[in-house]
């Protein structure tokens, strides 16, 4: 019974997050944030350049506002704080828990494989649309191989297919099925940190710009200097007072969500599963990374760390209604009076 427990202790052991997931985390949060900074003040300068100050005061509005209409949407409904929590929270637990439900598609893979090994029109018309996507789905594999050395020793291990296997019969590359299986727990935590880090990017860059903008319009080209260290402060009373709580709660996620991928997607290249050929073989495999997913949903790990997250958003949210708008107008207060 001691063994037993010592096991199941040490299976749950393996989602623990460290210093390298949050690292990973941070770095997909960070340069979506720039990519979108970057890209947002991009549109701007091009927007300024071919029109009127209005029409682009007007297009850094409606980007920000974009921006925040899902949670806008929902506190005509809620109130503000609850929607708030509402939005970060299904972020927070998509990233986290909802990652270790997905891989369980690999169960229709499996079934829609053995219905193109057994009807050829549904094949056929299966590998024509397959073939529209086909420059996209190597450009990802190539892109994705750089950035986890543990695909390279997937495609390097024995992917060959015999005459009489379910992949020649189903039309399907072994390969390509394989990465496919590897890389799908890896989207949820990437998606989530990079549309976070791009929202955070597209506010950065219209607090700047717009306070830039604003300033030079009142005194010229010497308020340049003086709207640029408006906003940026302005900008930071307005995100750290809630955010300093929200968004490493984010990061946390993230980095559980790919530790999970890691455990995952690593059986993977370890066991070299999914390397049969019949359907008999893989049904087996997948039944095995099925248990991962569920051990990981089960833990009680999780289950703690997803509580301590959701307290600490919702204490992230009452600061964020409650307080940071009283900080931000005191701060911007006292950098204009310094500055103009």
């Amino acid at each position: 019974m001691e063994t037993l427990w010592n096991m199941n202790n040490k299976e749950e052991n393996d989602f623990h997050i460290a210093w390298h997931e949050i690292r990973w985390s941070s770095k997909i949060f960070i340069v979506a944030m720039f990519i979108a900074w970057m890209t947002s003040t991009l549109f701007y300068f091009l927007s300024l350049a071919a029109a009127s100050p209005e029409p682009v005061n007007d297009a850094i509005t409606s980007t920000a506002a974009m921006a925040m209409k899902k949670v806008d949407s929902a506190a005509k409904h809620l109130d503000l704080m609850w929607s708030i929590f509402l939005f970060n929270s299904l972020a927070v637990i998509t990233a986290s828990v909802g990652n270790g439900l997905l891989p369980f598609i690999q169960n229709i893979s499996i079934a829609e494989l053995k219905v193109r090994a057994h009807h050829q029109k549904y094949t056929t018309f299966s590998v024509k649309v397959e073939q529209l996507f086909q420059l996209a789905s190597t450009l990802i594999k190539d892109s994705i191989q750089r950035l986890d050395p543990g695909i390279a020793r997937l495609r390097a291990q024995d992917n060959s297919e015999t005459e009489d296997s379910i992949w020649k019969r189903a039309k399907y590359s072994k390969e390509h099925f394989r990465l496919l299986v590897y890389v799908i727990p890896y989207l949820i935590p990437v998606i989530t940190l990079t549309l976070n880090g791009m929202l955070l990017g597209i506010m950065f860059s219209f607090f700047i710009f717009n306070g830039t903008l604003s300033s030079y319009n009142l005194i010229g080209p010497l308020g340049i200097g003086q709207g640029i260290l408006y906003s940026v402060f302005y900008f930071l009373a307005f995100i750290l007072p809630h955010g300093i709580i929200e968004l490493p709660v984010i990061i946390i996620a993230g980095a559980l969500g790919y530790r999970f991928a890691r455990v995952y997607s690593g059986k993977i290249v370890e066991n070299e599963l999914l390397s049969g050929n019949k359907a008999e073989s893989l049904e087996k495999d997948v039944s095995y990374l099925n248990s991962i997913a569920t051990e990981y949903i089960r833990s009680s790990y999780l289950r703690t760390m997803v509580g301590m997250m959701l307290i600490l958003l919702l204490v992230a949210a009452y600061i964020e209604t409650n307080i940071t708008p009283n900080v931000a107008l005191q701060v911007a207060d006292l950098i204009g009076r310094l500055l103009f």
